[in-house]
């Protein structure tokens, strides 16, 4: 599903990382692990192609990566980025702007899964904590049931009983390949594999 070889990636002529490879299958539930500064945010920049790496490629789904189907391989993936400013107000408008009707009832689905009510879909973002915020795009993002799905420190807002709550959601998505990043020991142990930096 995801390979990788000989990957570097350097900033101001310091190393980030040098020489990694990985394979991940599909339906595997992967993290890329690691202090701060390793690299783990810039990888699932590197797999949806915004960060180009110093040496090294990546192969998506039988692809390489690279210009000519970087537009085909980002419609396989779901991206929750670890700060997330959006264009809209509320959940309600976020699901109208990238999904469709029939994404709705698997919204209401997973975002009761991780805790929440439906109507947290109509609640402003500005009036929630920054837990129910990530919860609610998170939900909107799963009921797109793409390929593959790119979590960045998804639970740095979540306490531990949310956090359950998403393992148990993320663990029962048999058509996803979850590939996230994260230093938090509870996520880590439950995921496949863990790729430390």
């Amino acid at each position: 599903m995801i390979r990788a070889q000989n990957l570097s990636l350097s900033f101001n002529k310091v190393f980030v990382f040098k020489d990694l490879g990985f394979s991940i299958n599909q339906g595997e539930n992967v993290c890329f692990s690691g202090p701060s500064g390793k690299g783990k945010s810039s990888l699932l920049k590197i797999l949806q192609g915004y960060i180009i790496p110093d040496t090294g490629f990546i192969e998506i789904d039988g692809m390489v990566l690279n210009s000519q189907n970087i537009k085909y391989i980002r419609s396989l993936m779901a991206y929750i980025p670890q700060n997330i400013n959006l264009p809209v107000t509320n959940g309600e408008e976020l699901l109208k702007l990238i999904s469709n009707q029939e994404s709705r009832k698997k919204v209401y689905h997973f975002i009761e899964g991780l805790g929440m009510n439906a109507d947290m879909l109509m609640h402003p973002f500005d009036e929630m904590s920054g837990g129910q915020k990530q919860r609610v795009v998170i939900a909107i993002c799963l009921s797109l049931e793409r390929k593959i799905i790119l979590l960045d420190e998804p639970t740095s807002s979540l306490d531990d009983d949310s956090i359950g709550k998403l393992i148990s959601v993320t663990g029962n998505l048999n058509n996803s390949t979850v590939v996230s990043a994260s230093h938090n020991h509870k996520w880590i142990s439950f995921v496949d594999n863990n790729i430390a930096i």
